[in-house]
């Protein structure tokens, strides 16, 4: 069955000789992968091309019940990313992004309000300006909440956030005790997750931190993450953005 998708293109690898196996997410199926044939040829390295981290396209697709992998008929861009084509920090922001959401949805099935809000932060990324440092930092927190495990701030002062219950602790009840390190962020980067949980959704306040501190802040929701899906995600662009912000 020919099926009309919009998808967001996650991740690629080569399949078979000239294929390409592209892992997106889509706003029918939630995440899909695809078979493009045919395009890891020299004279159609253009169309190879459009299958970066995090582009968007208006496709038809071959949809199998039966297969959990199907096949791109036609396909083409919707929304022209300039900055995340040429300026390599936000390509390297959206390539952590977008492994970011390939290590941690996993559903097969349809969410609207998830696909449009990957396809709006998106396009923030690529228009970004001087806030550009801090958005995949919003974004790691801001995914949370279409996972199932949205932190929660509750009042206007900030504590120990504790990972096991998903909300903060006074810091005067000292929960950063060293018995309960590991289930605690550190003051620090609870002060900037309390911080960013504050910020009106789809804007973003400057953090005023360095490379090291969005570095291991981020480390800290990884960790996160990985208490609610039983082990961290293994996120290799990290390292490389932070060599970036340094």
């Amino acid at each position: 069955m020919i099926t009309p998708l919009q998808l967001i293109v996650l991740n690629t690898r080569p399949y078979k000789e000239t294929s390409l196996l592209v892992n997106t997410y889509t706003d029918r199926l939630g995440r899909a992968d695809f078979v493009v044939n045919g395009v890891r040829t020299p004279r159609n390295r253009a169309a190879a091309a459009v299958f970066h981290p995090f582009s968007i396209l208006d496709s038809r697709a071959y949809i199998s019940d039966k297969k959990e992998l199907h096949r791109l008929k036609e396909y083409r861009k919707t929304t022209p990313l300039h900055g995340l084509c040429t300026d390599v920090r936000k390509s390297s922001i959206g390539l952590f992004m977008a492994e970011l959401v390939y290590r941690t949805v996993r559903e097969s099935e349809e969410n609207r309000d998830l696909y449009h809000f990957l396809k709006e932060t998106i396009v923030q990324l690529d228009g970004a300006g001087e806030e550009l440092p801090d958005v995949h930092v919003y974004f790691t927190v801001r995914l949370c909440r279409y996972l199932g495990y949205a932190p929660r701030a509750e009042g206007s002062s900030a504590g120990y956030f504790d990972i096991r219950k998903g909300s903060f602790t006074p810091f005067s009840e000292q929960a950063n005790s060293p018995g309960r390190q590991t289930d605690t962020f550190d003051k620090e980067d609870s002060c900037m997750l309390h911080k960013i949980l504050l910020c009106p959704p789809d804007t973003y306040q400057p953090l005023t931190c360095t490379g090291a501190q969005r570095y291991k802040f981020l480390n800290s929701m990884i960790g996160y993450y990985g208490y609610h899906m039983g082990r961290p995600p293994q996120i290799k662009s990290l390292d490389i953005l932070h060599q970036i912000f340094l």
